[in-house]
């Protein structure tokens, strides 16, 4: 039985700082630090892509690491192009700032004031609401799309009667809400969204490689191509626009991350607001993971910590993985780009840059548990896939998924690379021994690879851990009849 997998852009872990005891450090060993640190990372397969850090606009470290192409071994550089995913939320609330300083909206104006023939669920909800993902709309059609278009979100929210629309009670973070902003900028402004940030944003700060236009995308020619976590070539094409939807290249977003430090674009004051994060009817936004906590204001999260003020949005979508951070007290920012999404350990990496920027011990990022799978499987070490990772996992507390891993056993099944499978199966079975899905997971291996008997008694071993697993029943008697 397959876990249903919903990738949620969520990108909160990656603000997780490393404990700050100052340390004297010079600027040139900044850059030594954070150059080890990339190589470090490309070499061991964390990192393939293009990284840039500034310091009050100044260019402190700017690298490309590995291929854009792995067929053509074309080197990645600062104007390769990469999906942004959801660090496009930026840009559609950017164009809302725009719109507001017109006076052609506020932030209180509602759904019904653009759009009276929506259903009554929708009309009270506000712009500030879709923006800070207060709206109440939750994803749960979204995500049941395949390659929608912004029309297909659109007609699913307006005919889905049965959601329940409950305004700023709850943070939700909300693709489809986006989709609705995108909606309204276009109504307000009398053209495709896709063409409003054309000429509203990428045009005035010369982003010259930078769209959201389909048949631009298709025409170009410097794209970085997504792989997957095996190593395959992505098979995502970006449809819906405004949670979504552009690609961008590291040079572009520099010129991007410059306008909103010297607010070529709106004033300080309304920049400050998408800075800010956002009220509900009990408070704050406060959202918290791992000991951290974490505000949303317009398009970015936010948070306080050690006194200092950040702000960063992330994007994520099978083979790409992006982030820009500011460091809004000290002045620093940076971008990550990258290729490669499902092998980056964002958080530790993150923690690693904090570390140097800001004058605090640091750690090298640990290969995660995958990326270990990964090598045992180049090498066909099955064995070593259940037995050495899982003493490597007790010794060095290594974080591991069991999602992720199940996603890596199913990923090995559909390639037909069915030892590798089971080996991983076998080892999530290993470390979460009270998974019912984890032995119908192993079960369904054992069952591709004609081994029946094992994979009976694993689906009695999920069963037994989930008596309402119908699946491990079905299977059961088809084995019996075998």
């Amino acid at each position: 039985m397959k876990l249903k997998l919903i990738v949620f852009t969520f990108f909160f872990i990656s603000m997780f700082s490393c404990s700050h005891k100052t340390i004297d450090i010079t600027k040139e060993k900044q850059v030594k630090q954070l150059d080890s640190l990339f190589k470090y990372s490309f070499k061991n397969d964390l990192f393939n892509g293009a990284v840039l850090v500034t310091k009050n606009n100044a260019i402190v470290y700017k690298k490309s690491f590995g291929y854009k192409n792995k067929q053509t071994k074309q080197n990645i550089d600062e104007n390769s192009v990469f999906y942004l995913a959801s660090v496009s939320k930026q840009f559609t609330a950017m164009a809302i700032l725009l719109l507001k300083e017109k006076g052609k909206l506020s932030f209180n104006s509602k759904v019904e004031d653009f759009f009276p023939e929506y259903p009554e669920r929708l009309k009270q909800i506000t712009i500030k609401q879709l923006l800070n993902h207060t709206s109440g709309i939750l994803d749960n059609e979204y995500y049941k799309l395949i390659n929608p278009s912004n029309d297909d979100v659109l007609k699913v929210l307006l005919q889905n009667t049965n959601t329940k629309v409950d305004a700023n009670q709850f943070f939700r973070y909300s693709n489809s809400g986006y989709v609705l902003l995108a909606t309204i900028i276009e109504k307000v402004a009398q053209k495709n969204i896709a063409d409003f940030f054309k000429d509203e944003i990428f045009t005035p700060l010369q982003m010259n490689n930078t769209t959201a236009i389909k048949d631009e995308v298709n025409n170009l020619t410097n794209m970085a191509i997504g792989y997957s976590l095996t190593g395959e070539k992505s098979s995502y094409k970006s449809s819906v626009i405004g949670p979504g939807g552009i690609y961008s290249t590291l040079n572009d977003l520099y010129k991007w991350n410059l306008a909103l430090n010297q607010n070529t674009l709106v004033t300080k004051e309304t920049l400050n607001l998408a800075f800010t994060n956002g009220n509900l009817n009990n408070g704050k936004i406060s959202l918290k993971i791992l000991g951290q906590e974490f505000g949303y204001g317009f398009g970015w999260v936010t948070q306080y910590k050690n006194g200092k003020k950040y702000v960063n949005h992330d994007g994520s979508v099978d083979g790409f993985r992006t982030l820009i951070k500011k460091n809004l007290s000290d002045g620093y920012d940076y971008i990550l780009l990258t290729n490669h999404g499902s092998k980056l350990p964002m958080t530790e990496i993150i923690n690693s840059i904090d570390g140097i920027l800001e004058k605090t011990n640091y750690q090298q990022p640990k290969i995660p548990v995958i990326n270990q799978i990964l090598a045992k499987v180049e090498t066909k070490d099955f064995t070593g896939i259940y037995t050495q990772i899982y003493h490597s996992i007790q010794e060095n507390k290594l974080v591991y998924n069991q999602r992720s891993l199940n996603s890596l056993g199913y990923r090995y099944l559909k390639q037909h690379k069915l030892n590798a499978a089971i080996a991983v199966f076998k080892l999530n079975t290993k470390l979460f021994p009270k998974s019912a899905n984890a032995f119908d997971s192993l079960a369904e291996g054992y069952y591709n690879n004609k081994q029946y008997e094992l994979s009976k008694i694993n689906y009695l071993k999920s069963l037994e851990l989930n008596p309402a697993n119908e699946n491990a029943k079905l299977m059961i008697e088809k084995i019996n009849q075998l």
